[in-house]
């Protein structure tokens, strides 16, 4: 069986200049891979309500729900295992839904595995509390910068600048999706310049009662270039601009309108 491409480059790497161990490892290195492969997983959950057995985590089997003290055991037992041998590199999509206790406190028990997720392209952050993270950006989450391509932030706690502020930390972000908590605030000073844009030529999806999305996606330098929009439960939202500024890219629209101004609004445009 080959072994994929990645493994082979992480193998070369350490390696590329011992061409006569290099000559000799190909069956060694298939049996380290079988031994690994338990622990490789392109997508990563961290959830509070459930744990996942590394050697299932690939196919979603819930093992059982376990107090939250055991569940951070389990997390970190997995990262630890998975971080000190490399594997953490080959994730591409890494969710985290541990709740309001997702706080920078509870990353540094594990920063160094954290920041080892450096090729991840899809993030999902639950609840997340902007406040607490962006003032700690560059510690905890310049490792996904270079690679992120969609960003999903069910229920994110924060400002409109603030997550205009995060949505911009991501030069190569594509897809967008935001839900925005009832603890979230619109009412804020002016916001700084920030550059560069990210491209936002993917997919945006829109939840949350009276989001207001106009506010401030409309402030993201460049501009909305979205081939794609999904709208639902956004109450009294002003979608108007939005649209506007997307009708030069936009192939796809799907709305679950819940008020007479939201159908009213897509009528017009």
């Amino acid at each position: 069986m080959d072994l994929p491409r990645d493994v082979v480059e992480h193998i070369l790497y350490f390696l590329c200049e011992d061409k006569r161990t290099l000559k000799v490892v190909s069956l060694t290195c298939r049996a380290l891979f079988s031994a690994a492969r338990r622990l490789i997983h392109r997508k990563i959950e961290l959830a509070t309500w459930k744990v996942y057995s590394p050697s299932k985590l690939a196919d979603r089997v819930a093992v059982k729900v376990l107090p939250a003290r055991k569940v951070r055991e389990a997390h970190m037992q997995y990262l630890s295992v998975a971080g000190g041998r490399g594997l953490l590199g080959y994730t591409r999509e890494l969710i985290i839904a541990i709740g309001p206790s997702f706080s920078p406190e509870t990353l540094e028990t594990c920063l160094h595995q954290f920041r080892s997720f450096e090729q991840v392209q899809i993030l999902r952050i639950h609840q997340f509390d902007l406040a607490s993270f962006l003032p700690h950006f560059e510690r905890y989450f310049t490792q996904f910068v270079p690679t992120l391509r969609s960003l999903h932030l069910p229920d994110v706690v924060g400002s409109d600048r603030e997550v205009l502020e995060f949505i911009c930390k991501f030069p190569r972000l594509d897809d967008l999706s935001l839900k925005l908590s009832s603890a979230c605030s619109t009412d804020d000073p002016p916001r700084p310049s920030m550059e560069p844009s990210p491209p936002l030529r993917g997919k945006l999806i829109l939840r949350g009662w009276g989001f207001p999305p106009s506010r401030f996606l409309l402030e993201i330098p460049g501009g909305l270039h979205f081939r794609s929009i999904d709208v639902g439960k956004v109450g009294k939202a002003n979608l108007d601009e939005v649209l506007v500024a997307c009708s030069s890219t936009l192939e796809e629209f799907s709305f679950s309108p819940t008020s007479s101004e939201l159908t009213h609004t897509i009528s017009c445009c």
